[in-house]
C-alpha cells in the first residue's frame, strides 16, 4: 500500500490529465472522421430507412384519423391492432444496410477501444488528483480517492468546496493545512492572534472579527 501511495504522490497528474484530454480529442477527430468517411454508404442508408419508416407511420396516422374520431376507444384500438398485426414481421431493415469493409471495422473498433481506454485513464487520473490533494491538506486521502472514482468532477467539486472551507492555505508555499498560526512546511505566518482577545484571525485580516482591534497597520 506504501508503494502505491508514493506512485501516486510522484505523479504529475496535472500534465497527464492534460495529455490524456489532447489523446481523446485526437481520437474522436481523426477516428471519429474515418468513420465516419468510412460507413457513409451505411449512415446515409439507415438515415434513408428511418425517413421512409416515418412517412409510412405518417400515412398510417392520417389513414386511421377519422376512423378515430367516429369509433369509440375500445373498437378503434382492436381495428387499428388488426390492421398493424404481422406487418412488420418479414421486414428486417438490416437487409437494406450494406455490410461495412473490413477496414471500417477495425477503424471503428479501435477508435471504440481507444475512446474506452483513454475514460478509463482519466477517471483513475482525476481520482489520483483528489488522492494527492486530500494528502497535502491534511484530508483522508483513500477516501477522496473513492470518491473520485464515482463522482469524479462531481466529487472534485465537493473537495474544492470543503477544502476552503476547513482548511487554510499559505500564502508563502501554498500548502493547505489546518488552521494554525505558522505554516508546517515552510514556517510563514499563516494566521495570527488577537493580543486582547486571544482570537485566531486570517494573516490577511486587519481587525479582530470577535473585538475588532486593529490586527496591523495598513501599508
Amino acid at each position: 500500500m506504501s508503494k502505491i501511495h508514493e506512485r501516486i504522490m510522484r505523479m504529475n497528474t496535472g500534465k497527464h490529465l492534460k495529455q490524456i484530454i489532447i489523446a481523446v480529442l485526437c481520437v474522436l477527430l481523426i477516428g471519429g472522421g474515418l468513420s465516419a468517411v468510412m460507413l457513409r454508404t451505411q449512415i446515409g442508408e439507415v438515415v434513408t430507412t428511418v425517413q421512409k419508416w416515418d412517412d409510412e407511420e405518417g400515412d398510417k396516422s392520417e389513414k386511421h384519423k377519422d376512423t378515430r374520431e367516429e369509433q369509440d376507444g375500445e373498437k378503434f384500438n382492436s381495428q387499428f391492432e388488426n390492421d398493424y398485426e404481422g406487418e412488420f414481421d418479414d421486414i428486417d431493415y438490416f437487409d437494406h444496410i450494406t455490410e461495412p469493409s473490413p477496414a471500417a471495422k477495425v477503424v471503428v473498433g479501435l477508435t471504440g477501444l481507444l475512446g474506452t481506454l483513454l475514460t478509463i485513464a482519466y477517471w483513475i487520473l482525476v481520482a489520483a488528483w483528489l488522492y494527492q490533494r486530500a494528502i497535502q491538506a491534511d484530508m483522508n486521502g483513500l477516501l477522496w480517492f473513492l470518491l473520485g472514482i464515482g463522482g469524479n468532477l462531481g466529487a472534485v467539486v465537493v473537495f474544492l468546496v470543503i477544502r476552503g472551507i476547513f482548511r487554510e492555505k499559505c500564502p508563502s508555499c501554498g500548502k493547505w493545512q489546518k488552521e494554525s498560526i505558522f505554516c508546517r512546511r515552510c514556517g510563514a505566518a499563516v494566521s495570527q492572534v488577537c493580543s486582547d482577545c486571544g482570537q485566531t484571525c486570517r494573516n490577511t485580516d486587519k481587525f479582530c472579527g470577535s473585538c475588532g482591534r486593529k490586527l496591523k497597520d495598513e501599508k
